[in-house]
């Protein structure tokens, strides 16, 4: 299939004193960037704008219409379901690089699931006119299909996860899910527990059993993943791809 040209784009707003493209030369490298031209990677950045939070909030809500395209510069944000009966289910932990809302900005519809963004997370914004303008690149449509490929991919480890395996190989499999970018955890109790179903008590004996075994460190409320072979022997199946 032939390559269109490239999408025309407004002008970068004067007095702009720091590019994006500048500010966060790591997205540059982003999924959903690849193999496209310098430039037109540049220009897709430099055309966002810049979110921080100040603390922990939603930025995209279940039920909800999206804005755009949110790219995620610095820190994390967590994707969960909830039930009509309240109940909330953990499906992912974004990191630098991945992004969010674009399907349902592109589709119209409103937001599958809440994402919430832990303080200090900085994000970009792709508004969804301008996310349109990028649409009639034939690669940047291909790496957001080859986005949500892997994230069906990760999708069906986790439900096997979730469905087949005991609370330990839960708790080892996320553990390696959230650690793969730094080897600490900087989350509580309580969050582990909501991310793999359990209660708190369950997950701090669980936790207790692998400090013991030397597969991890807690120290000051934070865990550091020690032997990452160790971990993923305990999961005993293939360990959560990352996306």
């Amino acid at each position: 299939m032939p390559q269109m040209p490239p999408p025309v784009v407004p002008p970068l707003p004067k007095g702009m004193q720091m590019k994006n493209s500048a500010r966060y030369p790591h997205l540059l490298k982003a999924p959903i960037l690849r193999n496209l031209p310098l430039d037109f990677q540049k220009k897709f950045l430099d055309h966002c704008t810049v979110q921080v939070s100040q603390k922990r909030a939603n930025i995209l809500s279940q039920g909800e219409p999206s804005p755009g395209l949110f790219i995620l510069a610095h820190g994390s944000i967590d994707v969960f379901y909830t039930g009509k009966l309240g109940d909330r289910v953990f499906l992912n932990q974004m990191k630098p690089g991945n992004t969010v809302g674009e399907i349902e900005a592109i589709s119209e519809n409103n937001c599958s699931a809440t994402c919430e963004a832990k303080k200090g997370t900085i994000v970009l914004l792709c508004p969804k006119s301008l996310l349109f303008t990028y649409l009639s690149s034939v690669v940047f449509v291909q790496n957001l299909t080859s986005v949500f490929h892997d994230r069906l991919v990760m999708d069906n480890s986790l439900k096997l996860i979730d469905q087949v395996g005991p609370v330990h190989q839960r708790l080892c499999a996320y553990l390696h899910f959230l650690s793969k970018q730094t080897n600490r955890i900087n989350e509580t109790q309580s969050y582990l527990a909501d991310v793999v179903r359990c209660s708190r008590q369950t997950v701090n004996k669980e936790l207790g059993k692998l400090r013991k075994s030397g597969i991890i460190l807690i120290e000051n409320s934070e865990i550091t993943v020690l032997d990452r072979d160790r971990l993923v022997a305990e999961i005993g199946t293939e360990p959560i791809p990352e996306v």
